[in-house]
């Protein structure tokens, strides 16, 4: 071996070249020396990683079947743009982010819209697309029975004459296993993005409509159009 040869450095270690994945090993190997770590670093090992490989396999053949479905009004042109390609790319990654099937049914929508060419402008509908990132499923939930209230309690089998009172005796009925507050909250959230006319101050306002006919049309047009543009077109 020659002098050069002694002096030269160490070869760096191929993990270095992975530094995701060895940020992953070092997590993991910590977790496993602490109580119930050994069972956490084993979901981040098997059960994430499958499930979202599973999640994404449903949402592909979903969308496979509605690419399917509104063929004659898909244009070929619009699919392979950059802007569609974006829209394609959040929404993907949009699903493996996400399990709630309320989000993925939303970004389900979008794509379809996007691929049918909506009459959603590209700007609006990158500010629909980072809103649905950023609410939670109980918000779309809310819009959901909000937008279509009979179609929502049917999809949901809630029987329509269980939705009796004002808002605080019926909303806990049609979004169950959610607390009044966190639901008052959410209908503020929407209110604050515009999508709704009236704020959670309705929740103690005393009115002569009772049940859905004290819902009436409480989505504003930005609310419409977002709902619209989420869900799947037929």
């Amino acid at each position: 071996m020659t002098d050069k040869e002694q002096h030269q450095p160490p070869q760096k270690l191929e993990s270095h070249k992975k530094p995701k994945e060895h940020l992953l090993n070092v997590i993991k190997a910590a977790l496993s020396t602490a109580p119930f770590g050994g069972g956490i670093a084993s979901l981040m090992t098997d059960y994430i990683p499958s499930m979202k490989e599973r999640r994404l396999e449903e949402f592909v053949r979903e969308i496979a079947a509605d690419l399917k479905a509104l063929q004659d009004r898909i244009d070929e042109d619009t699919i392979q743009t950059d802007e569609f390609a974006f829209v394609l790319e959040r929404c993907f990654r949009g699903a493996a982010e996400h399990y709630q099937s309320e989000k993925l049914q939303a970004f389900r929508g979008i794509l379809m819209n996007s691929a049918v060419g909506s009459e959603v402008e590209a700007d609006e509908g990158e500010y629909y697309l980072n809103v649905v990132e950023r609410l939670s499923a109980l918000h779309l939930r809310i819009l959901a029975f909000l937008s279509d209230p009979k179609s929502y309690l049917l999809s949901q089998q809630i029987p329509e004459e269980r939705i009796r009172g004002g808002l605080s005796n019926f909303m806990p009925v049609a979004i169950p296993g959610v607390d009044l507050e966190a639901i008052r909250s959410a209908f503020g959230d929407l209110y604050q993005f515009g999508f709704l006319n009236t704020d959670k101050s309705m929740f103690n306002t005393m009115t002569t409509s009772q049940g859905l006919e004290l819902l009436g049309d409480r989505l504003t047009e930005a609310g419409r159009r977002f709902v619209v543009f989420c869900k799947t077109p037929q």
